[in-house]
């Protein structure tokens, strides 16, 4: 769920997808976003060279219900080469839905979980990372949905975030 962006790094999640697709014959990917029309040409072919043709999907620019969209997912996924905080990561997070992310900036601070933090630009760990989560009991899975939300919450809310920032401020005046 972003935009259709080189920064992104929508072939690197290609490739993880393709290896992925070849061990569980079951499973669909879900590239949301709208970007240059030459790029999204370029990401679609490179989906089709890699035998994804029908395993990708590409509903376009996200409108409307997020919330739907997180709970469609399994795993949401950052394979960005760069980010900041990761409104994405954190918003599919709050929605209880496990992430996969490249330890790009804060990424790997807002998943904090080292099974779920890949290099970036690395495929093959992108892939292992999914099938890692894939392979979880339901109750584990769950255990991590839940760990999502909670970190979210606690972490991450506007009341956590002006204790920290007031916690901050007062400290300097000390």
């Amino acid at each position: 769920v972003a935009r259709l962006d080189p920064i992104k790094d929508h072939p690197t999640f290609l490739q993880a997808a393709a290896l992925l697709a070849r061990k569980c014959q079951d499973v669909k990917f879900v590239c949301v976003g709208d970007g240059a029309a030459a790029y999204q040409k370029e990401l679609k072919s490179l989906s089709e060279q890699l035998g994804l043709k029908e395993k990708v999907l590409w509903p376009g620019a996200a409108r409307g219900n997020m919330r739907a969209i997180y709970n469609a997912m399994d795993i949401a996924t950052s394979s960005s080469k760069a980010e900041g905080f990761s409104n994405v990561i954190a918003e599919a997070m709050a929605c209880g839905v496990p992430c996969v992310v490249s330890d790009v900036g804060d990424s790997a601070m807002i998943v904090n979980n080292p099974a779920c933090v890949v290099p970036r630009e690395d495929p093959a760990a992108l892939s292992e990372a999914w099938a890692g989560v894939l392979n979880l009991t339901e109750e584990q899975r769950q255990q991590l949905r839940q760990n999502a939300t909670r970190r979210i919450a606690e972490e991450f809310s506007v009341r956590s975030l002006v204790e920290k920032t007031e916690t901050s401020l007062l400290n300097l005046l000390r």
